[in-house]
């Protein structure tokens, strides 16, 4: 999928419904809660409760009424667990809410994200994004970043390109955010959300911009004020994007033919332009997802498709509703029967290659004996038909 290029946010009482497309093509679809807030990446002082030495964890109180979950694998700057009491900046990774009524869960390995470069005050070294894989470009990126901050330093995929200047100008706000945050830490008592206490920091559109600013073009918003002070705030760091209101007769969605591109997300079969079906299957523990060549075998008198050919149209469109729909993890993929090892070889390469710019970790398995293909998606909240049901449901 082309780089993502617009985005559309639908304005509602309880909600921003954020569309990012690339190319025309529906990307993902943010649904921002505005009456219940996520906390994935706020910062809070904690402070500890308890460790479970059995567990090698603890919990962490953060003033939201169930305490949070912090493994000693995401200590960090500490080597062994402070006594009950002690204050704990952390960080959310993961709301929790939804998952058995467990807690949010946390880390201490604080990620302060820019555009370009994501910060990580207690880490060390430079890392790259695995779609730079040139090693010239990550040489020419460490010499440029690896004295700007101290701490660990993650380079985007946007960082690829960029120059010393851009570079410089991230990490410049990048730290005004952090002392920021700092500040707040030094100011407050535990349990305190620190992210809430800063203006701007919660700020879905704010965040669209840092994640994905350096590829957007546009900003449609069909609520007037808020395009009117994205505008002002776009002309005074003096922004190439543009920022439109939309106040025509149809909805903002139907730009781009996102509404139409929801509704396919939400189906369990879809129909590719070639005649090849899709059809998905949501369960408790697994995603099934067959690929059916039934209607694109032999379309408009054509021969039939060879199965490489059905399955390398299908990995992208795969990949797409993946993290359009927001699927977490265990995937099982039945492809169109391919007997050559070269063939499957390139089907598993064609679906690497679409999930690269997917930005939630998926890990590839590969076939198995009996030809089905695994994958798995980390999880990062509800799916999106259980998002759009509970905002659904909110309004009854």
């Amino acid at each position: 999928m082309s780089p993502v290029d617009r985005l559309i946010c639908h304005v509602l009482p309880k909600a921003f419904l954020m569309a990012l497309t690339a190319g025309g093509r529906l990307a993902e679809l943010k649904v921002v809660r505005r009456d219940r807030p996520s906390r994935i990446d706020s910062v809070f002082l904690g402070r500890l409760e308890r460790v479970m030495p059995e567990l090698d964890a603890a919990f962490v109180d953060i003033g939201i009424g169930h305490a949070g979950f912090l493994r000693a694998a995401d200590r960090a700057g500490i080597e062994d667990w402070p006594p009950p009491g002690a204050p704990l900046l952390v960080q959310v990774r993961n709301d929790g809410e939804g998952e058995n009524g467990k807690g949010p869960r946390l880390s201490m390995n604080l990620a302060v994200s820019g555009r370009y470069l994501v910060y990580h005050p207690v880490g060390a070294g430079v890392t790259f994004s695995r779609r730079i894989e040139s090693e010239s470009e990550r040489e020419r990126l460490r010499g440029h970043v690896e004295d700007l901050l101290e701490g660990g330093i993650v380079l985007r995929t946007a960082a690829s390109g960029a120059s010393l200047d851009v570079l410089r100008a991230d990490a410049i706000e990048i730290m005004e955010r952090w002392e920021k945050i700092r500040r707040q830490a030094f100011d407050s008592q535990p349990p305190a959300d620190l992210s809430a206490r800063i203006p701007g920091e919660r700020d879905p559109i704010a965040r669209m911009l840092r994640d994905h600013g350096a590829t957007l073009e546009e900003v449609i918003l069909d609520d007037r004020a808020m395009a009117r002070q994205l505008q002002d705030e776009m002309d005074r760091l003096g922004e190439p994007i543009r920022v439109r209101w939309h106040n025509g007769p149809m909805p903002a969605f139907d730009i781009d033919d996102v509404a139409g591109q929801i509704d396919t997300a939400l189906a369990e079969r879809i129909v590719l332009e070639s005649g090849i079906e899709l059809l998905f299957e949501p369960g408790e523990t697994l995603c099934a997802i067959d690929v059916d060549s039934a209607t694109a075998a032999g379309r408009q008198g054509r021969a039939p498709r060879r199965p490489i050919e059905i399955n390398l149209e299908a990995a992208p469109a795969i990949a797409q509703q993946l993290r359009l729909r927001n699927v977490a993890g265990a995937v099982v993929i039945d492809f169109v029967t391919m007997r050559s090892t070269y063939d499957r070889d390139k089907v598993q390469a064609a679906l690497a290659e679409a999930l690269a710019d997917d930005p939630v970790p998926t890990q590839l398995y590969g076939f198995t004996r009996l030809g089905h293909f695994e994958l798995t998606r980390a999880r990062r909240g509800a799916t999106l038909k259980a998002q759009l049901e509970a905002l659904e449901k909110s309004d009854d």
